[in-house]
């Protein structure tokens, strides 16, 4: 497959992520006190997915045609750009997704002291009548290890969270790791990169020289 059909394919995978990423971010104003995703989300997230893994499939692809023809520069500058709105893509799931994971963990720890302090309530309501004071002992006994228990599954909870998050920081890491390994292994993207990044200093430089001289000449004129 030539170079123009794969990046028409990609092309045509970005406009679909851009649509499912609108999609799944719309869920974040509907997660209200839900502890689950929904049906209509876990199938957005498993086509975002897809999605992104065919794109991963085809910038490889066009990297694969770039380096066994003579392509122009404004082709490896089409790839680069690919591989940029694929990052960024990346990026934009996984934030809403963590965003959604987060909303329900927070909610199934406030279900859980709820449920923890209903529960209390309503052994005190039903106990409350009739103790001796070695009942009494005995039942404070247990309400005081419910509670520790309680504060157990909380702090385990916490605990999840703080992994899960640091698991999200190492992949993003690692991603990026590969990407700039990929940009590496590329002929001649790294030389484009420079020209790019010197022209446009040139560019900023003529700028602001001719800025000054207006400047300039408005003062004394």
């Amino acid at each position: 497959m030539s170079f123009a059909q794969l990046r028409s394919q990609a092309l045509s995978l970005e406009k679909q992520t851009e649509s499912l990423l609108s999609k799944y971010s719309k869920f974040q104003a509907d997660v209200g006190e839900s502890t689950g995703e929904s049906a209509d989300e876990a199938a957005t997230k498993l086509q975002l997915h897809d999605v992104l893994a065919k794109r991963d499939e085809v910038v490889a692809r066009l990297a694969v045609v770039s380096d066994s023809e003579s392509v122009s520069t404004s082709k490896l500058q089409q790839l680069t750009r690919h591989r940029e709105v694929l990052a960024d893509h990346r990026r934009s799931a996984q934030r809403i997704e963590s965003a959604l994971q987060e909303h329900r963990q927070r909610n199934n720890l406030m279900f859980s002291v709820h449920s923890g302090l209903e529960a209390h309530r309503q052994r005190n309501a039903q106990d409350r009548e009739g103790l001796n004071a070695t009942d009494y002992a005995l039942d404070e006994r247990q309400r005081v290890d419910g509670a520790n228990s309680l504060a157990d599954r909380l702090l385990q909870s916490a605990y999840e969270t703080r992994e899960e998050l640091w698991a999200q920081r190492q992949y993003l890491q690692s991603a990026q790791q590969r990407m700039m390994g990929t940009l590496a292994s590329v002929p001649g993207i790294n030389t484009l990169i420079s020209k790019i990044g010197t022209r446009r200093k040139r560019d900023t430089i003529i700028l602001a020289t001719v800025i000054a001289v207006c400047i300039i000449l408005l003062v004394w004129l």
